[in-house]
């Protein structure tokens, strides 16, 4: 088979979606099948480095335009012949590229979020009505979207994954260190990084890694002055995909402070339980429950709340066993539910069924 993948961008660009689409379009490619991936790029990207399995075409993007890219070279980038084509949600160029794209092939739809605005939902509706199929991660994601709402009968629940091997390579942390926190993503409000640093103000043996930049990043270093714990929070700003596990190896747990559904998923917290590192998260009721079991692979705290942040932390600091017991149950739930493996595979038989009878498109 011949698999088209629309996405918004793509490796060496770190997210969450990034990596989701990266290890799709590489699995197939690995068993076989042909690959490509339509993204956009812009300056200041880093650069691809090394070749991939999956051919990738990159349209170069002017300017961003609130949450999309202007980049006109997308929609004829996407004209490629393909046995079926997988959009990736939200990313309204590729939803345009569609609807102008002369195809049959079918379509599946991956929903990773819905749009931030309405003012996208027009082209969003027409992919999702042409789709054959609409995969989400979690059943969380088919109560909290709005864009969803009657499609439910075209929706699979096929969790996201990653490859654990590279995850089970990083090293405990180094012995007879203070304690270390970790947050990595974006800096957004959503995030929740302010009530991290709060927290960490409450608890003075710990001390905070942050990897990732984004809008809410110099708002954050005033406030970690302000709070006077700017001497105990290291900022890495964007890191290379590649070099994350060197992050995670300085770790004792991570932290995701998230106060919003816009959180959906969490694919930091599947790296981290697979590296062995217990988890904090915050109860919003999205995907991130379905990946942290509280108790047994990580602890939660309700949503805002600085006290049970800051106590949660101090729980994890102070003690070696809680750590290394909740880490070795994280790890064994990636590798029974949240590998690359299982996502490709459960992708695939997809691909084949959407085709049906109709053969090559």
């Amino acid at each position: 088979m011949r698999i088209l993948h629309l996405a918004k961008y793509y490796w060496p660009r770190s997210g969450g979606m990034e990596r989701v689409v990266q290890g799709l379009a590489e699995g197939v490619a690995e068993r076989g099948h042909e690959a490509e991936v339509v993204a956009v790029t812009a300056f200041g990207d880093p650069r691809p480095g090394q070749r991939r399995r999956a051919a990738v075409t990159r349209a170069w993007s002017f300017a961003p335009v609130g949450s999309q890219e202007l980049a006109p070279g997308y929609v004829r980038a996407a004209w490629k012949r393909a046995d079926v084509i997988h959009l990736h949600h939200p990313n309204s160029l590729a939803d345009v590229a569609y609807a102008l794209r002369p195809s049959l092939a079918p379509l599946v739809v991956t929903q990773h979020a819905d749009y931030p605005s309405f003012k996208y939902w027009l082209p969003s509706k027409y992919a999702l009505w042409s789709a054959e199929a609409i995969v989400v991660p979690s059943r969380a994601h088919i109560a909290l979207s709005r864009e969803l709402r009657g499609f439910e009968n075209k929706v699979e629940v096929i969790p996201f994954g990653i490859d654990e091997r590279r995850w089970e390579l990083v090293p405990p942390p180094p012995p007879g260190n203070p304690p270390r926190a970790l947050f990595i993503g974006r800096l957004m409000a959503y995030k929740g990084v302010d009530f991290l640093l709060r927290a960490l103000e409450l608890v003075p043996d710990v001390r905070l890694d942050i990897v990732g930049s984004g809008p809410e990043l110099h708002r954050l270093q005033t406030l970690s002055r302000a709070l006077a714990v700017e001497d105990r929070v290291k900022w890495w700003g964007e890191y290379p995909d590649e070099d994350l596990p060197r992050r995670m190896a300085d770790a004792d747990f991570l932290v995701l402070p998230s106060v919003s559904v816009q959180e959906m998923f969490g694919m930091v917290l599947l790296e981290a339980m697979a590296a062995g590192r217990p988890v904090i998260t915050t109860a919003v009721p999205s995907g991130v429950r379905e990946v942290n079991l509280a108790g047994t692979t990580g602890l939660e705290v309700p949503i805002r709340d600085v006290g049970a942040l800051a106590e949660a932390m101090r729980t994890l600091a102070g003690d070696a066993r809680l750590r290394e017991r909740l880490g070795r149950a994280g790890r064994e739930r990636v590798r029974q539910r949240f590998t690359v493996t299982a996502m490709v595979d459960a992708h695939l038989e997809l691909y084949r069924r959407v085709r049906g009878p109709k053969g090559v498109r």
